[in-house]
């Protein structure tokens, strides 16, 4: 076992006590840490500079935090860990029910069990990584966590309290009014298929209820549709029989933008033939606009928010001087907000199967131009989040970050060639990514569908 070395000071210094709050935001310093070894299971490693997950050998890592200073219902929690080495990538977080242990005498004969897996996720490299264990914080008390190593396994330590400033925290969100939106794509199965199971899906697809059921759980201002929402033709009456008992409850907060599935005119019920994705046009109403001038920008809280139509052709292209384009420009001019988010159906960057697509390329250098900060797409079968950059590629924090969320419920594909800065990927997991939008900030979730246990979290301020 390897005791990594002290760590320099870092990001957040906290006074004394280990809390500071601003605004329902409460960060807390564990008031206990530790690691534990099979390969020494009577020592006692609580006052080590590094805690530690691993499996060969088994290496454990226990934290406690006495949650406090709540200001209402707890919306967010974010465990904060500072990576000092990374061999392994994967890291599942669990509770501890008992809170017997100590941080000086507990070892790994002698450690409480954990609770099953709450959260898994991945640790991409060295440096401060954002957990979301909002799902273990459900009110003020003593929060006891146990982190262990998952695939792809390896060696992962953390810098401990004794660091200090490298020390892991617990951000806690609580009584928080700032407006929350809720995105995904590739969502309804078509009604025909057997997998469709009466709205229930199989183990493998048509997961668009249990997707549904996660914005029921949190109050949102908005629903963003990232495109193919109804497969396998978006026909009005797929929407009705499918999307409707479903996503179609948050009709009126929705906000939708087409996909390629919208434009086909076989292969579901009830294609239109003409190539004018009349079903999702008839079924959005007013909503989505028209065939033609499918594209449109409201507000949020503070931010500025573009629907854009990413399938060129219905739209008259969507290179420089083109109908949307020219648009997109005017309407950036007209709304030189704080924070702006774009979405569409094609993914500008991806390392899924489709790969990256060229087609709103041009929208992503206006967007560019005008400091927006996010892009969210869909079309990959996946989960992927990059860094911020401009559109040649380059990893800039004065660019924009692109989410992919096609999670909303149909069958999950597999990821090709990994792209320069993606940060997250994740595959296994249907979910929704929500959105905390600040004055000039944003917090962001995916919240996985029940018995999911992948998540990622964050929280970036705008340009």
């Amino acid at each position: 076992m390897l005791i990594a070395p002290a760590v320099a000071a870092g990001l957040l210094v906290l006074p004394a006590g280990g809390v500071s709050a601003t605004a329902g935001t409460v960060t807390l310093k564990p008031v206990a840490d530790a690691l534990v070894s099979s390969a020494a299971p009577g020592r006692n490693f609580g006052r080590a500079r590094a805690l530690m997950v691993d499996r060969r050998p088994t290496e454990l890592t226990y934290l406690r935090f006495r949650v406090r200073g709540l200001a209402g219902r707890v919306r967010r929690a974010t465990l904060r860990l500072y990576a000092t080495q990374v061999r392994g990538h994967g890291l599942i977080v669990a509770a501890v029910p008992s809170h017997r242990w100590t941080e000086r005498r507990i070892t790994f004969a002698n450690a409480p069990r954990a609770g099953r897996p709450a959260v898994r996720t991945q640790v991409p490299a060295r440096g401060w990584i954002s957990v979301d264990v909002t799902r273990l914080v459900g009110r003020a008390g003593t929060l006891d966590l146990a982190l262990r190593s998952a695939a792809p396994p390896g060696m992962i330590a953390f810098a401990s309290r004794e660091v200090g400033a490298r020390a892991p925290r617990l951000v806690v969100t609580s009584g928080s009014s700032d407006p929350v939106v809720a995105a995904a794509g590739n969502i309804t199965c078509d009604p025909t298929l057997p997998e469709f199971n009466g709205g229930n899906g199989t183990a493998t697809d048509c997961h668009q209820k249990a997707t549904s059921d996660i914005l029921a759980s949190t109050k949102l201002a908005a629903v963003l549709t990232l495109g193919d929402a109804q497969y396998g033709c978006g026909g009005y009456s797929a929407y009705q029989q499918a999307y409707g008992p479903s996503w179609g409850r948050f009709l009126s907060i929705t906000h939708p933008t087409p996909g390629n599935h919208d434009y086909v005119t076989t292969g579901g019920l009830d294609c239109d033939p003409s190539g004018h994705a009349g079903g999702y046009f008839r079924y959005f109403g007013a909503a989505a606009g028209h065939f033609g001038l499918s594209y449109y920008s409201f507000d949020v809280g503070k931010w500025h928010i573009v629907s854009l139509d990413s399938q060129c052709v219905a739209v008259g292209g969507c290179g420089v001087g083109s109908p949307e384009e020219a648009w997109l420009r005017s309407d950036l001019t007209a709304h030189p907000a704080k924070c702006t988010l774009a979405f569409w159906h094609y993914p500008v960057f991806s390392s899924g199967t489709e790969g990256s697509r060229p087609d709103a390329a041009t929208f992503w250098q206006d967007l560019d131009n005008a400091a927006a900060e996010i892009v969210l797409s869909a079309h990959e079968h996946d989960y992927e989040r990059f860094a911020p950059q401009h559109v040649n590629g380059t990893a800039s924090a004065r660019g924009i970050r692109e989410f992919i969320v096609g999670t909303g419920g149909r069958m999950r594909h597999v990821f090709a060639t990994v792209r320069p800065n993606s940060q997250v990927r994740n595959n296994s997991t249907w979910g929704v990514l929500e959105l905390t939008l600040h004055a000039a900030s944003y917090d962001w979730r995916f919240v996985p569908v029940t018995g999911g246990t992948f998540t990622d979290a964050g929280t970036t301020s705008c340009h």
